[in-house]
């Protein structure tokens, strides 16, 4: 059998905060039923009566300073929230532009190369090492597009776990993925 650990300092005084809240509830409900019924109360009631009503007036104002304080901090989170959302939307958008791009610029760059004429001006053009030099290029640009694509993908799957009012960070992690699996019409 497992030995019984003692209540915590914190917990012990939360308990105590609470029976004390109870007695003074019960006492006000009596005091206010016997005014209530037209029975008078003696001085030392009347006092206890108010010191119960300023405790209470106490206690409200605290809670309501710090609902006001945790309505702030939501606010600001929420804020945040949303401010990396539209972020995250307007990166994922330029790099489906970017990625847009590189399609067509790669299309465009085939079917010149495919072309025997084309071939000729390329090989005339360019050395080898230039092709080379390009090629690495291209192949660097698109990775670092995938690897940003692939961070994107995974902050809108982060996005999906943040508390939002409304599940509006999950909304917004469902734009993002659906613009990042649409493949744009290339542009003329």
């Amino acid at each position: 059998m497992a030995p019984r650990s003692r209540p915590s300092k914190e917990r012990r005084a939360r308990h105590r905060a609470a029976a004390e809240r109870t007695a003074r509830r019960d006492s006000l409900l009596a005091l206010l039923s016997r005014i209530q019924r037209s029975i008078p109360v003696t001085p030392t009631e009347a006092a206890l009566l108010r010191a119960h009503v300023e405790v209470e007036l106490t206690d409200a104002d605290t809670a309501r300073t710090a609902l006001g304080r945790q309505e702030a901090q939501h606010r600001q989170q929420l804020a945040a929230a949303h401010d990396a959302i539209r972020e995250a939307e307007q990166d994922a958008a330029d790099l489906a532009e970017q990625l847009l791009a590189y399609r067509a610029v790669e299309a465009q760059r085939q079917a010149y190369a495919d072309t025997y004429a084309g071939r000729l001006d390329a090989l005339r053009e360019q050395t080898g090492e230039a092709l080379l030099a390009g090629a690495e290029e291209a192949l660097r640009r698109a990775l670092t597009a995938e690897v940003t694509l692939g961070r994107v993908r995974a902050l809108a799957v982060d996005m999906r776990t943040w508390c939002s009012p409304h599940g509006i960070a999950a909304d917004y992690a469902d734009r993002i993925e659906q613009t990042l699996n649409t493949t744009p019409e290339p542009q003329p």
